[in-house]
Order: structure tokens, then C-alpha cells, then sequence
């Protein structure tokens, strides 16, 4: 009787195989259209994931290819075909999927898929499908990584429920997300090793010096502690726009974290970036803010050197803003 039925699956079972494959591997739209009937039903987790066509499946799956269409891994936790009569079949399955969005890894655990096939003489196709997919709405509950990616979700979630952003506007606030702080506005440590990576190359292939400008507000810890985190978070971004007023346009000013932020000055030597680094710590122990503690800084300043990697320069001038701070804050060292 089981070999009978591991017999009847087989079609099932190829074209589930084909599905993954069209969908998730190949990330192709065409293909995966194919392998659906015309009466195909549907539902995820998010109330505009609801389709009653085909086509408005398809919809959701050109989004969803479009905005992230490198190649899905898929791990299986389970995967159990169930014969519900001689032309129909379920498969229930448990699956982690992990692949690369805007050059970050995503990887998203335990997603629940149910889905049905029906036979036509010698043809299948998916009639239904339902996926638990990790959404913010369970809290702590969640089971997967997705705190961190909740801003883009939700982006992507407007898109598909209004469908009034065209795919580059919302690639344009998704970039704007990774590449920039969300708090004090200016560029993320993601953008600023990006920029620190190319700006090497530039130095080793054309021998166009740059700079390196690390500060770190002195005794934040104490402020926070003292004043509380939303003093603290205004501090911050007081601070970052004291420096961005004073760095130059073409000058990289980012986050690093927490209270430090760093500048990377292309075209820039360590005289002109000392120049730049004072009038920015002077300008910050003189500006207003709302509390009497005084805000200082403790910077670092490096320049490219010629047998040097991008991770070492940095590892020079993150040496420097601790030696600034070691011996007496509210000032500046040069390496």
C-alpha cells in the first residue's frame, strides 16, 4: 500500500521540486507561472498577501523576485507529501531560507508552507498555497532574525498594499536605510566601509591621499546614566550636526556607533584634517546643549599609507582617538 502511494506522489513531488527551484533558485517569475493553475488560491501571512487569481499571485511574485532577486537557499526541516485522492496532493513543510538583500545576509527560520496540487490527466499544477511568513507582528515570539529589518519590510509591505511607489523609489529608501543612520541622519558604518574600501583602492592605484578623523564624545556614558538616553540620543545628534556643518562636501562624515563618529577626507593630507578635526572639537565644546556637563571630544587622526590595507588605517586612528582619551580627553592626536 505505501509503495502504491510513494508511486502516486512522484509527479507531486517533481513538480513541488520544480517550484523551488523556479522560484527560489532560479528566481524566475516565467517559470514559477508556469507550475500555477488558473484557479490558484492563496494566502501568507500579511492581509495584502491574499490572491484569488493566478494573476494576483503573480503579482506578488513579481514584486517579491524584483526586489530581491538573488538566488534563495532553502533548508528543509520537513517536508511530508500527503496523497488526498488519486488527483490531488498536499505538502506540508517546515523550512529556514537565507539569501543576500542589498548586500546584507537575510536569513529567515521556521517558515510553515502548506501547499496543494491538483492533476489534470497528466499535468500538475498548484491550486493552493498558505506560508507563515516572519512578519514583525509577534513580537518577541519571533523566531527569526528580523528585528533588524523590520524598517524594510515595512517599506516593501506599503509598497504591495498601496502599490503607489514604483520599485526604484522604494530601492532608493531601502538603500537609505542601510546607508544611513537612522538617529543622527548622517552615513551608517555599512556606507562609511564601503566608501574607506574604495577610497584605498584609489590611493594604491592613482596615489590620491586621504585622511581619517575619529572622535569620541568624552563621558557619554555618564551623560546617559545622568540625563537619560533621550538627552543622550539629542546630544548625539547635536554633535553629528555640529561636524557635518564643519566637514567639507566632499568629505564622508558616518557613525561608527554608539557615541563615535568617523570622517574620511579623500584628497585629503593630516595637516588639512588636524585643521578640520579642531575647528570641529572647538565648535563642539562650545555648542548648546541641554544640560551643564560639559560635551567634549577625543579624536584620532590617520593618513593613508602606502603598504597599508583599509582595516589597518583605521586600526591607526582608532589607536589615536584612545590615546586622546587616555591622557586627558578634549583633544586630538595624530599618528
Amino acid at each position: 500500500m505505501n509503495e502504491t502511494i510513494n508511486k502516486e506522489l512522484i509527479p507531486f513531488q517533481k513538480h513541488f521540486d520544480a517550484y523551488i527551484t523556479a522560484y527560489l533558485t532560479e528566481r524566475d517569475l516565467n517559470k514559477t507561472a508556469s507550475l500555477f493553475a488558473e484557479s490558484f488560491l492563496g494566502f501568507g501571512t500579511g492581509l495584502a498577501e491574499r490572491t484569488y487569481t493566478k494573476a494576483e499571485a503573480m503579482l506578488l511574485y513579481q514584486q517579491d523576485i524584483e526586489s530581491a532577486p538573488n538566488p534563495i537557499a532553502v533548508t528543509f526541516h520537513q517536508k511530508q507529501f500527503l496523497l488526498l485522492d488519486a488527483d490531488n496532493a498536499l505538502v506540508a513543510a517546515e523550512l529556514d531560507m537565507k539569501t543576500v538583500i542589498l548586500e546584507q545576509r537575510v536569513k529567515f527560520n521556521n517558515l510553515q508552507l502548506l501547499l496543494v496540487m491538483h492533476r489534470h490527466q497528466d499535468t500538475v499544477a498548484i491550486v493552493g498555497m498558505h506560508l507563515s511568513f516572519p512578519t514583525d507582528v509577534h513580537g518577541d515570539e519571533e523566531s527569526f532574525p528580523l528585528k533588524e529589518l523590520e524598517e524594510r519590510a515595512h517599506l516593501l509591505q506599503e509598497m504591495v498594499e498601496k502599490r503607489t511607489k514604483s520599485l526604484k523609489q522604494a530601492y532608493d529608501e531601502l538603500s537609505d536605510l542601510i546607508n544611513r543612520d537612522r538617529l543622527t541622519k548622517v552615513a551608517s558604518r555599512h556606507y562609511f566601509e564601503e566608501a574607506l574600501l574604495n577610497e584605498q583602492r584609489r590611493f594604491k592605484n592613482f596615489q590620491r591621499n586621504y585622511a581619517l578623523i575619529l572622535l569620541d564624545i568624552d563621558d557619554f556614558k555618564q551623560i546617559n546614566d545622568t540625563n537619560g538616553h533621550l538627552i543622550g540620543d539629542d546630544i548625539l545628534k547635536t554633535v553629528a550636526a555640529t561636524i557635518s556643518n564643519i566637514a567639507r562636501k566632499t568629505d564622508v562624515v558616518a557613525r561608527w556607533g554608539g557615541d563615535e563618529f568617523v570622517i574620511l577626507l579623500p584628497e585629503t593630507g593630516v595637516d588639512t584634517a588636524y585643521e578640520l578635526a579642531e575647528a570641529m572639537r572647538q565648535a563642539v565644546e562650545n555648542g548648546d546643549y541641554p544640560i551643564t556637563l560639559a560635551i567634549t571630544l577625543s579624536i584620532g587622526i590617520s593618513g593613508s599609507r602606502a603598504d597599508g590595507h583599509a582595516r589597518n588605517v583605521f586600526k591607526l586612528v582608532d589607536e589615536a582617538m584612545y590615546r586622546a582619551k587616555k591622557t586627558g580627553k578634549n583633544q586630538i592626536v595624530c599618528v
